[in-house]
């Protein structure tokens, strides 16, 4: 088709980033579109693996999409639809996939990610939702939202290079709450780990949908404040909880004297799953947080020289977020992008300033998805890269290129 967006998935970041925020757009616009040498910059070939051909496979069944190249190890992927011209109640989807199973410990996290704008934005009709009662919020006026619908996902919730299940609960959906979005929950089954050994977690996520008819607001994350809080979760095996709490106390109140801390553990029932998330909170409300799961051996079950490096090592990551004086940390940066480009007006985000006092840029993430969302919408960018205006996406409405119907 004339009108088909290409993508080429070595294009910057070259990962799965392209791949979930191009087919999300296109599921929610009914835009054509080809990603091209799909993930072509990750070694081992790249292609599609089983978290994102779950997520894929989920948003073209819910659009009604024609599909083709959703198998794994696919470099190539189409998405198209028979028509473009149907009446607005045929636009909304036939049926809605309640439970994905990635079939391994694939990140939850990105797969969430992958579908959330579609279910937040997308055409919706109400007998899909798990119940007849709305929510009243004043903040879409007299409008009762839509019942929340549930997703439930299988997969890992505890995955090297991807956010945690502890990153969405205390700092992604909070900053959701905060940017305007309607009320998205989380609720954790069971983990699922890619260290210590697979392990296939199970997540459930209740999501409710913009009403019909309504956009996003221009949202505003400026004005951090001053840090007031520190809240530490640990996950380790019970045998190193004390040393793990010690080491974590010790290391926070010596680089962050005068702030409050909390700190949580739980036990992760094996000696190579630890991992350690720090989230600061300012006296504003904006949060702020680093993590790492542990990726390398641990010998002969040592766990005390593990432990100090990820205290000290994610101690230093936040310093680092912290020293800039933005509002959002580099790995939700990158996930507010589309979410800017779909809402109405210009979103403002204090991402920070480097030791001249610069605009920070993006980190590689957040400037891909500022090029896919350019490619697929009709917005602008600025010289920073971020979004000049969002197009006012109508939840539920069509999409054209001049707005919605």
């Amino acid at each position: 088709m004339s009108n088909t967006v290409i993508l080429d998935g070595t294009t910057l970041e070259g990962g799965g980033q392209i791949l979930r925020i191009g087919v999300c757009l296109s599921a929610i616009t009914k835009i054509p579109l080809n990603i091209t040498r799909i993930r072509g910059n990750r070694p081992r070939g790249g292609g599609l693996k089983f978290q994102h051909l779950t997520g894929v496979s989920w948003l073209a069944k819910a659009s009604e999409a024609n599909i083709d190249g959703a198998e794994i190890k696919s470099t190539e992927l189409r998405l198209s639809w028979d028509t473009d011209d149907a009446p607005l109640t045929d636009h909304r989807f036939v049926s809605l996939p309640k439970m994905i199973d990635i079939g391994s410990p694939g990140s939850i996290a990105l797969v969430f990610q992958a579908i959330l704008p579609f279910i937040i934005f997308g055409p919706h009709s109400e007998r899909f939702s798990d119940s007849t009662t709305s929510l009243d919020t004043s903040d879409y006026g007299s409008k009762s939202l839509p019942a929340p619908i549930h997703i439930t996902v299988k997969g890992g919730t505890n995955v090297s290079f991807s956010p945690s299940f502890e990153y969405i609960s205390k700092v992604l959906l909070p900053t959701f709450s905060r940017i305007g979005l309607p009320p998205i929950a989380a609720r954790l089954e069971s983990r699922g780990w890619s260290t210590g050994g697979p392990q296939i977690g199970t997540v459930t996520f209740e999501i409710t949908p913009l009403p019909v008819g309504y956009c996003l607001p221009a949202f505003d994350l400026t004005g951090r404040g001053t840090i007031q809080h520190i809240e530490a979760t640990i996950l380790g095996p019970k045998v190193i909880q004390d040393k793990f709490r010690h080491e974590v106390a010790t290391v926070l109140a010596a680089n962050f004297p005068g702030i409050t801390t909390t700190i949580t553990f739980e036990d992760s029932g094996h000696h190579s799953r630890l991992y350690l998330l720090l989230v600061a909170k300012s006296d504003n409300g904006h949060l702020l947080g680093r993590d790492w799961l542990y990726d390398r051996k641990t010998r002969g079950g040592e766990l005390n020289g593990p432990v100090e490096q990820i205290v000290r090592e994610v101690v230093q990551r936040l310093q680092m977020e912290l020293k800039h004086g933005g509002c959002v940390d580099e790995y939700l940066r990158d996930q507010l992008v589309i979410f800017s480009a779909l809402a109405e007006g210009k979103c403002h985000i204090d991402a920070g300033r480097n030791d001249d006092g610069q605009l920070l840029e993006g980190s590689l993430h957040t400037r891909t998805a500022q090029w896919v969302v350019s490619q697929m919408l009709p917005v602008t960018l600025g010289e920073d890269g971020s979004i000049i205006e969002g197009i006012a996406l109508k939840a539920g409405s069509k999409f054209t290129s001049t707005g919605s119907l």
